[in-house]
């Protein structure tokens, strides 16, 4: 019970972390909003947003266990935070999570939903 509370505020953080960069990117579009994404990745990861765009596929999915399982809650939000980094890097790591969020059953995004359901990435 204590790990599901764990990764729930996990999530809300970075529900939070997402508004405050879309809110930025519409506002004040000369922001650097990287900066936002990487502290909530940091928060949420123990990695910084340089860190995890060097990681491979199944590195990047570790990253979102939570006591040994996989938390596709997890890894939606973090995919959806890079999807917001207009990096190629990042949205192959923001792929490679939604796929593994949907292989572990969870819910993704329709527009997420769409893209993996193509198979493969595509920038």
């Amino acid at each position: 019970m204590f790990t599901r509370d764990y990764v729930m505020r996990q999530v809300n953080q970075l529900a939070q972390v997402l508004a405050l960069v879309l809110f930025n990117k519409r506002e004040n579009p000369e922001v650097e909003i990287n900066e936002v994404i990487s502290t909530g990745i940091k928060n949420a990861l123990g990695v910084s947003l340089d860190e995890l765009l060097v990681l491979d596929e199944i590195q990047v999915t570790s990253l979102c266990r939570d006591a040994g399982h996989f938390s596709p809650d997890l890894a939606v939000s973090i995919a959806d935070l890079l999807m917001e980094e207009p990096s190629n890097e990042a949205h192959q790591r923001a792929f490679w999570l939604y796929s593994a969020a949907l292989k572990a059953g969870g819910t993704l995004p329709l527009h997420a939903m769409e893209w993996v359901s193509s198979g493969e990435f595509t920038a």
